[in-house]
């Protein structure tokens, strides 16, 4: 239900409305846009969203989108319209939707609505953002994984971890997966912004988001944060021990919420964090619970068919058992993909396990191919979250507002 603290916003929409139906300019739209955004003021949304009883939580206001372009491609282009018409009635805010109704309207065809869609040089910040973000809804609805594929990041997970967060910078979307009875099923589909520099950070200020496998050190309320941090926080280990030896500096990399309020954002946005709606940032903080998981930022995810994926899952545990000693013994051994810059760093995956060797203790391993097909421990190090972790939080806040998580 849309709640009513936007009842200042209400006076515009029914331009907007007008102007997409005529199938006026994209320009004169988003100029539209640019002015409802500046009369936005704080408040609280509550937008329907699926929970986590259903296969995969999602947007519902995406979702809505979804259908109505598939029915639109299906041939019922008439049927498509009105659907997305529909959509922009039942979710006034989703300021997507209207520019991805009025590019259609003006091209005619989808293929060439995700042309208009694309950002421009030229054109102001304040028209880039609403802009990029349709562009970029637009663009995963072409290209979304089929269904039940999944990503090759995704091998095995230690007993106590059921769930792994996978973020896809290219796609612009966050994914939860949960890890039951040894198989994955993707829980949660979400769209998600990035740093405002891109992948691959190396360096404090540098406004990248890092590649990596990275594990939650802490969640954090939003009663303790800025009003900019949404629904909360939820705070990685990055320096992570391959960081730190590559000597990669900055901290306070989150997944956090937006804005209350906010309609647009854009897929480059944050200083570095993932920043993803506060409805999904809620479904997520409950779904990783009690124990810290695992999430893996990649550049591009690559999926694959089930069929390939346990042939990839069978080779990973065969490597592992072949070169990882007394180690592979262990039982619930955790296995991921880690993502590294595309061209520029060698393939890596991280495998953690506790034997009698470790204690009992947690171990971290990072494997790296050599170049030609072979692998090897390139780093290892006992789990660990330092101060670090945790730079950035307010000085003084309430003693409950911050749940603490071990690795």
């Amino acid at each position: 239900m849309i709640g009513t603290p936007f009842s200042r916003l209400a006076g515009g929409l029914p331009r907007i409305k007008r102007l997409s139906h005529r199938g006026s300019t994209l320009k004169e739209l988003l100029g539209q846009v640019a002015v409802l955004a500046t009369r936005l003021f704080l408040g609280a949304a509550m937008l329907l969203w699926t929970g986590l009883a259903v296969a995969v939580a999602t947007d519902a206001r995406e979702a809505d989108l979804f259908a109505a372009l598939d029915r639109y491609e299906a041939g019922d282009r008439r049927g498509g319209l009105k659907a997305l018409s529909q959509v922009i009635e039942n979710h006034p805010r989703f300021l997507a939707a209207y520019l991805v109704n009025a590019a259609l309207l003006r091209a005619g065809d989808l293929d060439a609505a995700l042309l208009e869609l694309a950002p421009r040089a030229a054109e102001s910040s304040a028209l880039k953002g609403p802009r990029s973000e349709a562009h970029a809804r637009l663009s995963y609805w072409f290209d979304r994984p089929p269904p039940g594929h999944l990503p090759d990041i995704l091998i095995e997970a230690a007993l106590d971890r059921t769930m792994v967060v996978g973020a896809d910078a290219a796609r612009a979307r966050l994914y939860l997966f949960e890890w039951s009875g040894g198989h994955w099923t993707k829980r949660g589909d979400w769209y998600a912004s990035i740093g405002w520099g891109g992948t691959g950070k190396l360096r404090e200020g540098d406004g990248k988001t890092p590649l990596g496998v990275y594990f939650v050190t802490m969640q954090v309320e939003s009663r303790a944060l800025p009003e900019f941090y949404g629904a909360g926080s939820l705070g990685l280990n990055y320096p992570n021990g391959w960081d730190r030896r590559r000597q990669r500096t900055g901290y306070g990399i989150w997944i956090h919420g937006e804005p209350w309020g906010f309609t647009s954002r854009a897929p480059r946005w944050s200083q570095g964090c993932l920043v993803i709606s506060n409805p999904a940032l809620e479904i997520l903080k409950q779904a990783i619970g009690e124990v810290s998981v695992p999430v893996i930022i990649a550049e591009r995810l690559h999926w694959m068919a089930p069929t390939d994926h346990v042939r990839h899952r069978a080779e990973w545990r065969a490597r592992i058992k072949r070169l990882g000693g007394k180690d592979a013994a262990s039982p619930g051994l955790g296995i991921y993909g880690y993502p590294v810059r595309t061209g520029k760093e060698r393939a890596m995956a991280l495998v953690e396990f506790r034997t009698e060797r470790t204690n009992g203790r947690r171990w971290w391993q990072y494997w790296r191919e050599n170049g030609d097909g072979v692998w090897d421990i390139a780093y290892e190090a006992p789990a660990s979250f330092l101060e670090i972790h945790r730079k950035g939080l307010p000085r003084k806040m309430p003693a409950d507002a911050m749940r603490r998580y071990s690795p």
